[in-house]
């Protein structure tokens, strides 16, 4: 809406601004052509925001499927479904979600994942800096830092983080949490990004997924790599590429599964 409103003011100014120039007898070609350079630009930003140079029609209820994909076992990781309340789910556009509490069985460590999909406008909002103040928590630091997770084969994957602390009468709460966004695109591929102006970036995306890790910190000084996020995303990220893409589990991880 706020597009069309700027550009009905821009459109009154030029005009105006071409009322004047004749009036006072200044080369009109002059200002048209200004005039027509920031009515260009005022189309490729509308364009962008609005997706109209989008290469699929896809929206993301055609994605949810994927969902059905996601393992609930991967290697020494089993996890439990986690209950997500209607408000939850429409504050945060999901269309679709994948609320999950991953234990390793063996080390007792913890990993919850929050996977959505939905349309652009609403996924890039309520990010966790935002989500997780409403809950009491307060961020450690006043900047989330980007973060970049590369294991063997698959390309680098991007995210922000930051810890965050809550401190009541059940005691003290900290936790690390990373988030990124991914846009299905033409090529089939699987890119998690983190860019600073994401609305910028996604424009109106019919279907754009997010994704949050979180695990507790044992002290408000564990580094990020040190967060055992990063032990389970070695694992989950190479299974979640096949369950977007629609492919099923390596061998190893379906053997896991069935054990």
């Amino acid at each position: 809406m706020w597009m069309f409103i700027t550009g009905g003011l821009l459109i009154a100014i030029i005009v105006g601004a071409i009322a004047v120039s004749i009036s006072m007898g200044r080369n009109i070609a002059l200002v048209c052509a200004t005039a027509g350079i920031f009515l260009i630009g005022l189309t490729f930003v509308q364009a962008k925001y609005s997706d109209r140079w989008a290469s699929s029609n896809i929206t993301a209820l055609e994605f949810v499927e994927c969902f059905n994909n996601v393992p609930t076992v991967i290697g020494d990781w089993e996890s439990k479904d986690l209950e997500v309340k209607e408000e939850v789910r429409d504050t945060a556009g999901a269309v679709g979600y994948v609320s999950r509490a991953y234990t390793n069985t063996k080390t007792g460590k913890v990993v919850t994942l929050w996977l959505i999909v939905g349309h652009s406008r609403d996924i890039c909002r309520h990010t966790p800096d935002i989500c997780y103040p409403s809950s009491g928590f307060h961020k450690q630091s006043n900047e989330n830092v980007p973060y970049t997770m590369a294991f063997d084969e698959l390309q680098p994957s991007h995210f922000w983080t930051n810890s965050f602390i809550r401190e009541d009468r059940n005691g003290r709460a900290l936790e690390r949490v990373f988030w990124s966004w991914y846009k299905p695109n033409e090529k089939g591929e699987v890119k998690w990004i983190a860019p600073e102006h994401q609305r910028w970036v996604f424009g109106n995306a019919r279907a754009l997924y997010k994704m949050y890790f979180a695990s507790s910190m044992p002290s408000p000084k564990q580094t990020a790599d040190k967060s055992d996020c990063i032990e389970f995303a070695q694992l989950f990220l190479p299974q979640l590429e096949n369950a977007l893409l629609g492919q099923d589990a390596e061998p190893s991880d379906q053997a896991a599964a069935s054990s």
